[in-house]
């Protein structure tokens, strides 16, 4: 019986793909940003401008598994007072190179005002996910890094009634979101093998799907979309200092789409 092979396995096929479709996106990416700023700015008379901080870290357990907490601190618009608390933690495989697939826990703790009181409520999530990393390359001795991200987040809602002068939980509403995201790291320095130390320029959409339970949440399959354009600073292999601004559109149930400003400094380690 004859043995067929293949000079294109399809690990290569789907790596090609990846990368095709990727770069498609990149100067689309631009286009989001720039109309959006423009948008944003003619949008409203006052701007409306939140500030966030995080930071996001990684522990090596062994060779392939790594270990992953990300804490977010989060403004209101007018920057008064603690609008989000967000804490995720899981871990992700390195299956190579390129590829990591992982899974986590998600607690945001979301300010709410209902009957013209105030409180806080928390939303619970279970995620999974996977990434795909690879160079993007221009000319001798530059490239860019391109990530693209795809997250399932199965949420767990609060359903808050006004009691008296509190908020109390009566339940929860189950829902699933889908996340695509894509980021280009370009650094301003020749790169010839590894990014190790230098300033980079960031560019980055994430696009927001509600796959199920569309229904607890603004009723919209497709109802957000992120466009962040920013700069960092890779000290050395473990940590990375980023300064960005994001333009954030949401879907209202009513309302049609409303815009955030928001202005974020990340900082990132790999220990």
């Amino acid at each position: 019986m004859p043995v067929f092979t293949t000079h294109f396995p399809i690990q290569t096929i789907i790596r090609q793909l990846f990368v095709f479709f990727a770069s498609m996106f990149f100067y689309k990416q631009l286009t989001w940003v720039m109309v959006g700023m423009v948008a944003g700015h003619h949008g409203r008379s006052q701007l409306a401008l939140s500030g966030w901080a995080t930071t996001n870290n990684q522990f090596p357990i062994s060779h392939k598994i790594v270990y992953q907490l990300e804490a977010s601190f989060r403004s209101d618009t007018k920057r008064q007072y603690l609008q989000t608390f967000l804490l995720r933690t899981g871990a992700f495989v390195q299956l190579n190179s390129q590829w990591s697939v992982g899974g986590g826990y998600c607690l945001t703790d979301n300010r709410r005002t209902v009957g013209g009181i105030t409180g806080y409520a928390s939303e619970h999530q279970a995620l999974e996910q996977a990434w795909f990393i690879h160079p993007v390359y221009f000319g001798h001795g530059y490239k860019t890094f391109m990530r693209q991200r795809l997250r399932l987040e199965n949420r767990w809602l609060p359903n808050v009634v006004k009691d008296n002068d509190d908020l109390k939980k009566t339940g929860t509403s189950f829902t699933n979101r889908l996340r695509y995201q894509i980021r280009e790291q370009i650094p301003l320095v020749p790169v010839i093998n590894d990014f190790n130390k230098g300033s980079y320029l960031l560019v980055q959409n994430e696009f927001f799907f509600n796959v199920s339970g569309q229904q607890y949440v603004n009723g919209k399959w497709f109802d957000q979309n992120r466009s962040l354009v920013g700069t960092g600073y890779r000290f050395n292999r473990h940590m990375d200092l980023e300064l960005s601004y994001m333009l954030r559109l949401i879907k209202e149930a009513t309302n049609g789409w409303s815009n955030e400003n928001l202005v974020q400094v990340t900082a990132l380690s790999r220990l």
